[in-house]
């Protein structure tokens, strides 16, 4: 049953190949996302604040955090001051 399985695998690996664009696109998903993750550290930010801290655009600090959060790997920590902005921090 497994040698069947690893052979299935085998065949569709070699006979349905992922464009070179998709590959780069995760590298860079993954190198950003890296780079937010690091950016938090232990500290609570802010989106702008994250921005700020990265170099990237406030839309993309808002997407990955967004992603983030959704699978679970950020978390809500509270409001600033004015009720302007949320704080996140990395889900431990």
């Amino acid at each position: 049953m497994e040698t069947i399985k690893g052979n299935t695998f085998k065949a569709k690996r070699e006979t349905c190949q992922v464009p070179q664009a998709v590959k780069d696109n995760l590298k860079a998903y993954n190198s950003i996302r890296r780079k937010i993750v690091e950016a938090f550290g232990n500290e609570e930010m802010t989106i702008p604040q994250l921005a700020e801290k990265t170099g990237i655009s406030k839309e993309d600090a808002v997407y990955f955090t967004m992603s983030l959060l959704k699978f679970g790997q950020l978390e809500t920590v509270r409001l600033d001051d004015m009720d302007e902005y949320y704080f996140y921090k990395i889900r431990k």
